[in-house]
């Protein structure tokens, strides 16, 4: 027996891509946009650094505290890093203590490094610290005094004998503040740590930390 043949459709797909055009107009409005779009990132960006640089480069605005406010340049005094400074101090001091009666005085460190000696405050003063103003502890030990020994130190604690000066100093003193912009008191003690063995020196060290203020 001879089976009939079966005989099946077969379908073909052949795929076609199909073209869209985009018209002049559309292009042109695209273009437009991601130009607009580049020019708004690119003004914002440089908006924000220049308000920011101009954050960085107006220095802060150094507060009255006190009915009379006096700056160490007013005194003579130099921020250059080299020359010192002591005379300046004591003379705004001395300016200031006379003002007692009258709510006290405020004396202004500004921005720069003020080499000085040690010096004393007086009551009823602000010492204020201006951002990045820097004082510094001079590096010749022949311009610190010596002062007796402190009883607070304790026995044994260092050796027996006087002691240098603390850099900025004051006693039996009333409404007194150190205070500023993130300023720094440095007394440079790192050549004095290094200086001070117990088998080569009689002397305490003074307070030399550095302090921010």
């Amino acid at each position: 027996m001879v089976g009939t043949p079966t005989y099946r459709r077969i379908h073909h797909h052949r795929s076609e891509t199909q073209w869209v055009l985009i018209s002049p107009k559309r292009t042109l409005l695209a273009l437009v946009w991601i130009v607009g779009f580049s020019l708004l990132f690119t003004w914002q960006r440089n908006t924000i650094n220049g308000i920011l640089l101009f954050r960085r480069n107006v220095p802060r605005v150094i507060p009255k505290l006190r009915p009379y406010v006096f700056n160490l340049t007013d005194f003579g005094g130099v921020g250059d890093g080299l020359s010192m400074n002591t005379k300046a101090f004591e003379k705004a001091v001395l300016e200031i203590s006379k003002l007692g009666k009258k709510g006290g005085g405020q004396l202004n460190v500004q921005n720069g490094n003020w080499v000085t000696a040690p010096f004393n405050l007086t009551s009823h003063m602000t010492l204020f610290l201006a951002e990045d103003a820097v004082i510094l502890g001079a590096d010749d030990e022949k311009l610190w005094p010596l002062m007796p020994p402190l009883p607070s130190y304790g026995s044994g604690r260092e050796q027996p004998g006087p002691r240098y000066g603390s850099l900025i100093h004051g006693q039996n003193l009333t409404d007194v503040v150190i205070t500023g912009h993130n300023g720094t008191i440095d007394g440079q003690g790192k050549a004095w740590w290094n200086k001070f063995k117990p088998e080569a020196s009689q002397t305490y060290k003074g307070s030399l930390n550095t302090d921010y203020l």
